[in-house]
């Protein structure tokens, strides 16, 4: 795996982590979880981006 599939796929890792906190922030009905989920998922979507747009 060249170096560039390992960035790619610890984002898509961070990516999955997000999700899981998202869900446990609607499960345990915590809004500050919640919003530090959304903002974390959409900071990965910004290096996910920048990721492709070099590729």
């Amino acid at each position: 795996m060249s170096g560039g599939r390992f960035e790619f796929a610890g984002w898509c890792l961070f990516t999955v982590s997000g999700v899981m906190f998202l869900v446990a922030a609607l499960r345990a009905g915590d809004a500050l979880l919640l919003w530090g989920s959304i903002t974390w998922l959409v900071g990965v979507g910004f290096f996910l981006a920048g990721i492709k747009g070099r590729g």
